[in-house]
């Protein structure tokens, strides 16, 4: 292969690492770690379910990907549609047509979620309620922006044009889409930590031991300090009692049960993918089992191991039961032609 062609195939692994793990952790929703694997067992969520009983979507279609991919999705056909750039009246009017949409609604995107959205489609006056405001739903969409090549993001990612309705640059695009819907800073510096990293891995950044993993933590703390410091120190204490040189063997207490706050949801996200980096499908589906707000949990840990490994490396059984896989393929297939 290329080099060319073992970017285009880990943009691939983003898009259907996302999605596959959207699905994955779309069928516990809302149950704690013990109670998944109580009703579950651990081997059981390796393949597509129903909504496992008493979680919060219990009628969840084996394989059918939730709200916050449904939404990169969207975002992604937006820069698309913009030659890598961001039109922001573009994609009111393609969350405008989610809101409208039954498979989106289905897909349990959530009151604050919805309300979030809401204002992001009706340029209305953002939310203080700290719930809405600091809701990981805004930085969990901003995978594809990670896809972005150099000669559209720019080497920093960080400009914009002269228009105020088109943004250009990841790191700009990543935090105006988030900023759009949600008014806490710990929402865009999330979105642009994701779309960084997916953007090193993309590029090929390895985290083959130890020192690397902590120069990876610290470039993306900096980030983060930049945009919102707030954020920035939740990000510094990303699974510091993990050991980075051992493939995990079982999720760790402090990585289980994550809620849907942006500055718990992302760090540890970040934290269960890197403790299992060397294996994406146990990976994805450790962030599934893990409980909590499984589905954008898992997204997360799936963009980042499909960005890691490519998507050559997920398995295909995956790839074959998700829906929207015609979508998927045409996004991840545009992003890489981007390139």
């Amino acid at each position: 292969m290329t080099e060319l062609d073992v970017i285009k195939d880990r943009i691939e692994g983003t898009i259907w690492g996302a999605c596959c793990g959207s699905a994955l952790g779309g069928s516990c929703i809302g149950l704690n770690h013990k109670e998944i694997l109580a009703t579950a067992g651990v081997s059981v969520l390796r393949d597509f379910v129903p909504g496992l009983s008493r979680s919060q979507l219990p009628e969840h279609p084996p394989g059918a990907i939730l709200a916050d991919a449904q939404m990169g999705l969207a975002l992604a056909e937006t820069l698309l549609a913009g030659k890598g750039t961001l039109s922001v009246s573009a994609l009111r009017q393609r969350f405008a047509a989610l809101l409208e949409c039954d498979d989106f609604n289905n897909a349990g995107p959530g009151p604050l979620c919805l309300a979030s959205l809401r204002r992001l489609v009706d340029d209305a006056e953002l939310s203080d309620d700290e719930f809405e405001s600091t809701h990981v739903s805004g930085a969990a969409r901003a995978f594809p922006i990670g896809c972005l090549p150099d000669s559209k993001a720019g080497s920093n990612g960080n400009s914009s044009s002269a228009s105020s309705d088109i943004v250009t640059g990841r790191t700009a695009i990543a935090v105006k889409q988030a900023m759009l819907s949600q008014k806490d800073k710990s929402v865009a510096a999330a979105s642009a930590v994701i779309a960084d990293i997916i953007h090193h891995f993309i590029k090929g950044e390895r985290l083959d031991d130890e020192a690397s993993v902590r120069t990876f933590v610290k470039r993306e703390f900096e980030l983060a300090q930049s945009i919102e410091p707030k954020f920035a120190d939740f990000w510094d204490d990303v699974a510091p009692d993990l050991d980075y040189n051992m493939p995990a063997r079982e999720l760790p207490y402090s990585l289980v049960n994550v809620q849907s706050n942006v500055n718990e949801c992302v760090p540890t996200a970040v934290g269960i993918f890197l403790i299992f980096r060397h294996d994406p499908d146990e990976a994805i589906c450790a962030a599934a089992r893990g409980g909590g707000d499984t589905d954008t949990a898992a997204l997360i840990v799936g963009a980042l191991s499909g960005a890691y490994h490519g998507a050559k490396r997920l398995p295909q059984r995956w790839r074959e039961k998700v829906s929207h896989a015609d979508r998927i393929q045409s996004v991840a297939q545009g992003l890489a032609d981007l390139w």
